[in-house]
């Protein structure tokens, strides 16, 4: 992927002849570096640190965030936010200048709401509780995790008193991920979304249509899995002189200096093959956008959200996943994308098992619906019920009127009734996601909104490109990724998500996009009479 440069208008060039912006830039970069250090030690502590080390890196990520916290809130800052804002919304300034103070007010108004010992606390009990976490998992044992979850719960209603809301505890945290959203807005966006979801998927269940997946399953050895997701990044242009693969408990795109270094994890399933493939079109969708960032805005906030929460880059999480989703199920599981070479690869990375296969049959087998107990491996078609379910209940767990310790229960409670089914034990249940030992209250949300997003940007797509199934049959992916490095990824936070996506489209978000695309691509599949 070539550099993008700043455009004519100079939209992502910043007015360094300013000195204030000058200095706000200094000393901002200086901050986004130590976030990132501490991105990479996060990294780290996932893929490769030995078990034992869990206590020191509690003391080294707090110590690196109480530093972070005391840059970020210095009184300067606040002085120079306050010059820049009333004059940035003028010329000479340029949308870079604008998207930088506008991410710098967010920080500083985080940062100068919460107390450094605070901080330190969130982090602390962040790093332990991942590895209480990832122990519990194993075991299937929720009662061990549930004092870490109870307290890192104390502390986002904390933070969330402290930093303020118009309606509910939770939007304070939403906004961390999603700026300017609240739950009554996503409630409202999510309701043509559940009702498609549960409509659709009691269509195909009524209509007795079945799809063959034995293809998916077999045994697929790991280093096998590992070179075909790595070929399979390669075609979509995933960059890895910029780029890593690791393995994770939870798949996961971390950026430590985006565009120039960000890496992604994925995890394997010896038995079924599917995982790999749609975790790695996932996550290199996350990872395709932060390598399109212009390399001017690297080590800026405007690359993404610095705010006690290192993982966002890009407008918003909702922006980001909509590209994840765009390239896992919008691509990824559409018939033109692996009829262009993307299938003669699986079939020379595993020969015996696919050489009878057919590349219909094989698509046909991806887009399988069937409710299932593990969101990451859910069909389109019941996947936003997971999500809107984690969004019922950490929005109640957050606003006091739930308690951790009724969480197993509440959650297979749901199940019956959004899936039919229910979790056999908590591993497979309420312990499934390392959100929560992240305290990543507010992200659930931005994947519906990222499958929201992604329908109405791969509208535009095919408005602009009326060949667009042809080129990709062609196996050409090469001009999707340059539009949306042009018209998205280069900008990284310099626009709102809300702003960014009417740029991009034309218009604000509707759900009604993905309404369509999940009815037309459905009925198609399943031989369903239109309606």
């Amino acid at each position: 992927m070539k550099r993008t440069e700043p455009d004519a208008r100079g939209a992502i060039a910043f007015t360094e002849s300013d000195p204030r912006i000058g200095e706000l830039l200094q000393r901002t970069r200086r901050i986004m570096d130590l976030s990132l250090i501490a991105s990479l030690a996060s990294w780290d502590q996932q893929t490769a640190m030995p078990s034992g080390a869990s206590e020191a890196r509690m003391y080294q990520m707090a110590s690196i965030r109480s530093v972070i916290h005391e840059q970020a809130s210095a009184p300067r800052i606040g002085e120079l936010l306050y010059e820049l804002s009333s004059i940035v919304a003028q010329a000479p300034f340029t949308d870079a200048d604008r998207g930088l103070v506008r991410q710098m007010q967010r920080a500083y108004h985080w940062e100068t709401k919460l107390p450094a010992e605070l901080v330190e606390e969130v982090e602390s009990v962040r790093v332990a509780s991942v590895d209480v976490w990832i122990r519990a998992r194993r075991h299937s044992d929720f009662a061990s995790f549930a004092p870490w979850l109870e307290r890192t719960v104390v502390l986002q209603r904390e933070i969330a008193d402290r930093i303020g809301y118009s309606e509910t505890r939770y939007d304070a945290l939403l906004d961390a991920f999603e700026p300017e959203m609240t739950a009554k807005r996503v409630a409202e966006l999510f309701t043509p979304i559940r009702d498609i979801s549960i409509t659709m998927l009691k269509r195909i269940q009524a209509s007795g249509n079945t799809i063959d997946t034995s293809c998916l399953y077999g045994t697929f050895p790991l280093e096998q899995q590992k070179t075909l997701s790595e070929r399979l990044l390669s075609t979509i242009g995933y960059d890895f002189q910029r780029g890593q693969v690791a393995r994770s408990a939870h798949p996961m795109t971390c950026r430590f200096g985006s565009p120039v270094d960000v890496r992604l994890t994925l995890r394997y399933n010896e038995r079924c093959l599917v995982q790999a493939l749609m975790t790695a079109l996932h996550e290199g969708g996350h990872a395709l956008y932060e390598q399109g960032n212009a390399y001017n805005i690297m080590r800026t906030p405007v690359v993404g959200n610095m705010v006690s929460i290192p993982v966002i880059g890009g407008a918003s999480l909702g922006a980001h996943e909509s590209q994840s989703r765009l390239w896992e199920n919008a691509l990824g599981r559409s018939l033109p994308f692996w009829q262009g070479g993307k299938f003669a690869i699986i079939q020379q990375s595993f020969p015996e098992q696919f050489k009878n296969v057919d590349v219909i049959d094989f698509v046909r087998a991806l887009n399988k619906v069937e409710p299932g107990l593990i969101r990451t491996e859910a069909d389109e078609v019941t996947y936003n019920l997971h999500i809107i379910l984690r969004f019922e209940l950490e929005k109640a767990l957050i606003n006091g009127e739930i308690s951790v310790e009724a969480l197993p229960d509440l959650w297979n409670a749901k199940y019956r009734e959004y899936l039919g089914i229910e979790p056999a034990n908590d591993a497979e249940g309420v312990l499934q996601d390392i959100h929560w030992p992240f305290a990543y209250f507010g992200y659930f949300p931005t994947y519906t909104l990222g499958n929201l997003y992604g329908a109405q940007i791969l509208h535009t797509l095919y408005k602009t490109f009326p060949d667009f199934d042809e080129r990709l049959a062609a196996g050409d992916t090469n001009f999707v990724l340059q539009w949306l490095c042009e018209h998205m990824y280069a900008f990284g936070g310099i626009y709102r998500s809300q702003d960014l996506l009417k740029r991009m489209t034309g218009e604000a978000a509707d759900p009604q996009y993905f309404v369509r695309y999940l009815t037309n691509k459905f009925e198609s599949i399943y031989h369903l009479a239109a309606q």
